[in-house]
């Protein structure tokens, strides 16, 4: 990638986050760096984007602002696809001003709060919570790709150089990596995984992946499901 292009990517990067903020007053401003999702190892987990807040300190040592991440992989599927990834990450940034608990097991799993600020923003979230990741695959709407049409087709004309993710990655948020499946020799019916319910601290034990597929396994106290427990990482996984 040539420098040029480098910064050709960035630039429509923030133009449409800028975008995003004329549209939506309390989306902050973001220091946006971009990279390859894939983590590469053991994981065929793909990241097509994530937010951190408070991540980097500003020029002039006054404060903090918040980290925007949009992976190549999502550049190389094109401008609606890098729009909705930065649109699901402002959710998680008007949450953090807002000082909304928009996701918990981790960041995993995204609630009904996080539901309704997709909303406000322009994406349709799914009528049902999906397993693990609750909410997360909320999707542009016929009017939000007309809204940021500009964006899409700046972004689809600085996308020159692109990463392309490798074949057998895959952004699905319910891969059991510690348990395959039948081709990884142990099947999901044997090793204990940790959950983690929606408490403050979270009450957290341990089940097999069979039993929690068997029905939902609620909190007594938040009266939550126990989901899955992944380490900390500043993922919204779209990401996602």
């Amino acid at each position: 990638m040539t420098v040029q292009e480098g910064t050709r990517i960035i630039t429509a990067l923030e133009s449409t986050w800028a975008t995003i903020q004329k549209h939506h007053g309390d989306v902050p401003g973001v220091v946006i760096v971009t990279g390859s999702g894939h983590r590469g190892g053991r994981s065929k987990r793909l990241t097509l984007g994530h937010h951190a807040a408070d991540r980097w300190l500003d020029a002039a040592a006054t404060g903090r602002r918040p980290e925007l991440f949009v992976s190549g992989e999502a550049i190389a599927r094109g401008g609606e696809v890098v729009v909705e990834t930065m649109l699901h990450e402002a959710v998680h940034a008007v949450a953090a001003v807002r000082q909304i608990r928009d996701t918990s097991c981790a960041g995993r799993w995204h609630n009904r709060k996080f539901a309704a600020l997709a909303t406000e923003l322009g994406l349709e979230p799914p009528t049902r919570a999906a397993k693990v990741v609750g909410f997360s695959e909320a999707l542009l709407t016929a009017a939000t790709v007309a809204r940021y049409a500009a964006s899409i087709r700046r972004l689809d004309a600085a996308a020159l150089a692109r990463i392309e993710a490798p074949e057998k990655a895959k952004p699905d948020p319910e891969q059991d990596e510690d348990n395959p499946g039948p081709r990884g020799g142990r099947g999901r019916a044997g090793k204990r995984v940790s959950v983690a319910c929606s408490c403050e601290p979270p009450r957290q034990m341990r089940a097999t992946p069979a039993f929690l597929e068997g029905g939902k396994l609620l909190c007594g106290e938040c009266a939550e499901e126990f989901l899955p427990l992944e380490p900390a990482e500043p993922v919204q996984e779209q990401d996602a």
